[in-house]
């Protein structure tokens, strides 16, 4: 059903899982200085290297359930989970993690990288609701692609991205085949797993009619949009966009995931407490008090 795009990465146990797509805290984080006295800001916590090297020395590291609180904290907001303790295979890849790039494109990210096992690796990420990264597809074989341009994926990533929004609303399992990636499953399995977890947005969407999606920023493998609709309540998801590196596949594009996000309204806070900050010098430089307020660190 599917051969045209062809997109490997690693499962948590080290080895490698091949699909084919067809046509039938603690790193730097938003208040790194650029200069003494600036503050800049970014959708996330932390940069998306400092995370995942830190996620990439757990698994290599963690040997008894006591040393997985991090990892286990990670998964939890992730759609990918990793197994802690980590099998030994993995564990052994891991210890010779090495970033080869990192590029954040809004509320996504792109880390290429290389390990014992994997040459050229790719690993996406999502800033969840409380501004820390999710992480969604770990250990894509594809070239590293966080230095190269998407002005030749561009229109391809806002092309599938309507067809696939047009197939969840129209609840069209045949034609959310044609646009999504399915892992390789057959049609009836697809219909009644992953699918069928798409009710909730097409609710959102039938309620939010004028509701767009944004362009958050990509490179020529992988591209990022969100989503924020109001009714029932404020909602924000990040959808991430695959290309094939054939250029003569039949369906060059494929959605990968739709993820939860901060909404405008939780970012715009946050922006306002930095800037606020910012005015006031380092004395203010404390974490909101305020619990419905995303954390800000120093």
């Amino acid at each position: 059903m599917f051969g045209a795009i062809t997109v490997r990465w690693l499962t948590a146990c080290g080895g490698a899982l091949l699909v084919a797509i067809a046509a039938t805290g603690c790193g730097e984080n938003d208040t790194q200085r650029a200069g003494s006295d600036r503050i800049t800001y970014s959708e996330a916590n932390e940069p998306p290297k400092p995370f995942i090297e830190r996620i990439a020395k757990l698994l290599a590291t963690a040997s008894t359930k006591k040393d997985c609180v991090q990892l286990d904290a990670t998964n939890e907001r992730s759609t990918f989970r990793f197994e802690c303790p980590a099998q030994k295979r993995l564990r052994r890849s891991m210890a010779r993690f090495e970033v080869l790039g990192a590029a954040e494109y809004g509320t996504g990210a792109v880390v290429d990288y290389k390990s014992r096992k994997v040459e050229n690796g790719a690993i996406l990420l999502f800033v969840a609701p409380d501004r820390s990264w999710g992480i969604s597809r770990f250990g894509i074989l594809t070239k590293p692609s966080t230095k190269t341009s998407d002005d030749d994926s561009r229109q391809g990533y806002a092309d599938i991205l309507d067809d696939y929004l047009a197939a969840v609303r129209e609840r069209d399992c045949d034609a959310y085949m044609d646009v999504a990636f399915t892992d390789g499953k057959k049609k009836e399995e697809v219909c009644q797993t992953i699918f069928a977890t798409t009710e909730q947005l097409a609710k959102r969407l039938k309620q939010n009619p004028s509701a767009e999606p944004e362009y958050q920023g990509g490179n020529a493998t992988y591209g990022f949009y969100t989503l924020e609709t109001a009714r029932p309540k404020a909602e924000n998801s990040t959808f991430s966009i695959v290309r094939s590196p054939d250029p003569k596949s039949s369906r060059p594009y494929a959605v990968l995931d739709v993820v939860p996000s901060p909404t405008a309204a939780d970012q715009r806070r946050v922006r306002e407490q930095l800037e606020e900050q910012q005015r006031n010098g380092p004395s203010s430089m404390e974490p909101s008090s305020k619990p419905s307020d995303p954390a800000v660190k120093p």
